[in-house]
């Protein structure tokens, strides 16, 4: 672990680093949080193609995706034996089912009769039947059925075992990876294990997702959301309090997938124009939100003080359980986690999120944002199926109200810039993309994971 100093060396900012902001919280925080990993990533600049080529796009489809672990589904989402679903994985669908014995297998979706799809969606089935001619397997995956078996002399049932892609399970989370030589899930994960050990993710239950169809790449989506640096233009309401020039970026050297990002709340940063009480911060956070009017801080109080322990008393109270101890941290700002490629998730009380983002099969400039929210376990009770938003063009992350009118809308602006983005990127010339050296790090470490995959490094 580093200690010192708290960001980079050439930082020049008014703006307190997050080390700083956090030394007075009421609530210390745990040696995670205080941990800073500044590694330098010497990929200063994206060629635009990267983005938009259909090329670029099936070199990842041949060398990337068939090699790296990829988030499929919750478990909750086939609790049972015989609960299977669909995961688009890009360039191969897999049905991810719950077997009799209970565990997760991931078998290719296609008949190997006719190449058919054996499955289009989540269902209940005591066996995998073929939809166009009832060849059937089992849950292990053996052929037991083959309609008019006397005119296939020629088959051999010991060969027409369904193809799988390996199964790791991990905090309630199943992912899959097509390559049966790759490293285990645990080794790929990296700081992840450690980070959320104890966070109890895997006694969540997944209450709703979100799915939309963004006009971005993939990468597009990802990059924009591994940084902070854009609060200023794209999300101007939040520049008095979002504290983007105090965010903390964690690259670590031996961790190829996984970076993070700490985004304060209650510090406004340096592109703010005026100097503020923190009652002046209060006031624009309480603004922000709809909630009325902002009450009096006392004697040396932070905002982000008050904002946590409010916090902290509407979780317990909608959970029935004790968060009196959980750093101030933990409850109320942006810890926030990727995985490579395409995963990204929240360890903060207040923001149970996580998503992916799957390329489209047909065109470079498009993929589908997957939302998906979490909900603890509610006074004992178990969360019900989850409810599914599909979102049109023109439809808001505000829709149903799951995320709430002010992060709903921080996620449209999200949206928006992702599209604004993609389309410069397209029609606006060929030079090449300049990176920030450290609010744009994350960008870096991603892209140069990639790299590494394509050159066959990883």
């Amino acid at each position: 672990m580093q200690i010192k100093p708290f960001a980079p060396s050439y930082r020049e900012s008014d703006a307190p680093t997050y080390q700083e902001l956090i030394a007075d919280d009421r609530i210390a925080p745990s040696d995670l949080i205080r941990e800073y990993s500044e590694t330098h990533v010497p990929l200063d600049r994206l060629a635009r193609a990267e983005f938009t080529s259909p090329e670029f796009a099936r070199e990842e489809l041949e060398k990337m995706w068939p090699r790296a672990w990829q988030f499929a589904c919750r478990e909750e989402q086939i609790p049972e034996p015989g609960d299977m679903l669909v995961y688009e994985s890009p360039g191969l669908s897999l049905i991810i089912a719950r077997t009799r014995s209970g565990d997760i297998r991931a078998f290719h979706n296609s008949c190997l009769h006719r190449g058919a799809k054996l499955c289009n969606q989540r269902r209940r089935a005591t066996n995998i039947m073929c939809p166009f001619h009832g060849f059937t397997w089992n849950l292990d995956g053996e052929l037991i059925k083959v309609p008019a078996r006397w005119d296939f002399p020629h088959l051999d049932e010991a060969e027409m075992r369904l193809p799988q892609a390996r199964v790791g399970r991990w905090g309630g989370f199943a992912f899959i990876n097509r390559d049966h030589n790759a490293p285990p899930l645990e080794d790929y994960l990296g700081h992840l294990v450690p980070h959320f050990d104890g966070w109890g993710y895997d006694n969540h239950r997944l209450s709703a997702i979100l799915r939309k169809k963004i006009r971005a790449n993939w990468k597009t989506c990802m990059d924009l959301l591994t940084e902070v640096y854009h609060i200023a233009a794209l999300h101007p309401q939040a520049l008095a309090f979002a504290g983007d020039s105090s965010s903390q970026y964690d690259i670590w050297p031996d961790d190829p997938h996984v970076s993070r990002f700490i985004n304060p709340v209650g510090v406004a940063g340096d592109q703010y124009p005026r100097a503020q009480t923190e009652q002046d911060i209060l006031d624009r956070i309480v603004r922000a939100s709809g909630e009325g009017n902002a009450p009096r801080l006392g004697d040396g109080v932070k905002a982000r003080h008050l904002v946590a322990e409010n916090a902290r008393l509407r979780m317990s109270q909608l959970t029935g359980r004790d968060f009196s101890q959980v750093s101030d941290t933990e409850i109320a700002d942006g810890l926030q986690y990727s995985l490579f490629p395409n995963m990204i998730i929240f360890r903060t009380l207040v923001f149970p999120y996580f998503f992916r983002f799957l390329p489209s099969p047909d065109d470079p400039n498009e993929c589908t944002w997957e939302f998906f929210v979490l909900s603890p376990p509610q006074n004992g009770r178990e969360a019900v199926d989850p409810t599914v938003y599909e979102l049109g063009e023109n439809d808001s992350f505000r829709t149903g109200g799951v995320l709430g009118e002010v992060f709903g809308k921080i996620i449209d602006q999200d949206v928006f810039g992702m599209e604004q983005s993609q389309a410069g990127m397209r029609s606006g010339g060929t030079q090449d993309l300049i990176l920030a050296r450290y609010q744009e790090a994350r960008i870096r470490h991603l892209h140069q994971t990639l790299h590494r995959y394509l050159g066959g490094e990883l």
